[in-house]
């Protein structure tokens, strides 16, 4: 269905959207890098204090608690993979932001490029 004349964006509205987008766009993975950064940090300190957290429970429990294996060894992994899996979701989340950002960013250039043409093919039939 084609678009009604009140619902066709000009050019240059198109144009400020596109560098809004851009801008954000270009934001968001300068941003990625640190947040990144700062997950793997977080995983990391985490991970020492989860085994800090195991190593305690040790000392406070005696070595007996070493002996039930079926308990420790399962509190290892978890103080391994949690902050792994927080990362890893967190950054995730990311790059679902930087596709979206760039579909968006496609598709308004799409539409500026229709709009530049149809203003030129304006201009060409006028004169």
């Amino acid at each position: 269905m084609p678009k009604k004349r009140s619902q066709i964006k000009s050019a240059t509205v198109i144009k400020r959207d596109l560098e809004i987008t851009e801008r954000e766009l270009r934001h968001i993975t300068e941003f990625q890098w640190i947040y990144a950064k700062r997950m793997l940090r977080f995983g990391f300190f985490s991970w020492v204090f989860g085994l800090l957290l195991f190593f305690f429970i040790l000392v406070i429990r005696g070595l007996e608690f070493l002996g039930r294996l079926s308990l420790a060894y399962p509190l290892l992994i978890i103080a391994i993979a949690v902050p792994i899996f927080i990362t890893a979701f967190s950054v995730r989340k990311f790059n679902a932001k930087l596709k979206r950002l760039e579909r968006v960013r496609k598709l308004l250039l799409t539409d500026y490029e229709r709009a530049i043409l149809k203003r030129t093919s304006t201009l060409i039939k006028k004169k």
